[in-house]
């Protein structure tokens, strides 16, 4: 591994590390290995960055809703910005009407979006594939949101070994408990418990295995078949999954 390799990998290690166990699902899926070889190689990486915002297609909204919805985008980027001061990036395009923001990154901010409370994923922007008369925002938001929930290495193991150990990631507005109150704490274990009691619901009649469920975190670990994968691959309660380690047994 070369020097620079070393280097984004350390420091994104270094952050789910810190991060503890139960946040590795949302950290890693959030950065993709193209994404980490790209900026091993090179030293920076062009990126689209999506943003936690409550988000609809602006041809359903009202003016005013619309004009809201803009201000909460603009709002969540210079809260992303402030959280990147002092790591190696530049700005490319900020987006009015997708929450998401486009940025060249260096190994130091890669590893700031890893963790980052406003970061739903992280996906190669690829500026020399730009298709004649699609819009930037467009673009965007079809690179955003077509990003595979689970990686196909998943698959392959299933395949094999018949079951695989995942954490999946669940679509739940989410931020730290120390930052509220008991009320919105409960809301939010709430939130958490019942998306993960539907995702069980959608993997009725598949092979699975709950083996940890988390109250603070919204994510799930499970043992899962090919045809369970396929189910959180499509399903709309799940953001991503990544590989679980078995528990070690320490005597």
């Amino acid at each position: 591994m070369s020097v620079r390799n070393h280097a984004v990998m350390s420091c994104l290690v270094l952050v789910l590390f810190v991060a503890g166990p139960a946040a590795t699902a949302a950290a890693v899926g959030k950065i993709p290995p193209e994404v980490v070889n790209q900026a091993a190689a090179d030293g920076t990486v062009l990126v689209l960055v999506g943003l936690k915002v409550p988000w609809q297609m602006e041809s359903t909204l009202t003016q005013e809703t619309m004009r809201a919805q803009r201000e909460a985008i603009f709002s969540v980027q210079s809260q992303l910005l402030a959280e990147l001061a002092g790591r190696k990036f530049k700005v490319v395009r900020r987006f009015e009407q997708v929450p998401g923001i486009a940025l060249e990154v260096g190994a130091d901010a890669l590893a700031e979006l890893a963790h980052s409370e406003t970061v739903t994923n992280v996906v190669l922007d690829r500026p020399g594939t730009r298709l004649d008369g699609v819009a930037p925002e467009r673009r965007a938001l079809a690179s955003l949101t077509t990003q595979d929930k689970v990686p196909w290495q998943l698959f392959n193991r299933a395949a094999s070994d018949g079951t695989v150990l995942v954490l999946a990631g669940l679509r739940v507005p989410w931020q730290r408990e120390d930052k509220l109150n008991d009320n919105l704490v409960a809301l939010q274990r709430d939130a958490i418990l019942g998306a993960q009691k539907y995702i069980l619901a959608e993997l009725a009649g598949t092979h699975y295995r709950v083996t940890r469920l988390y109250r603070q975190i919204p994510g799930i670990a499970l043992r899962v078949g090919p045809d369970a994968l396929k189910v959180l691959e499509e399903s709309p309660a799940i953001t991503n999954v990544v590989p679980d380690r078995p528990v070690s047994s320490t005597k």
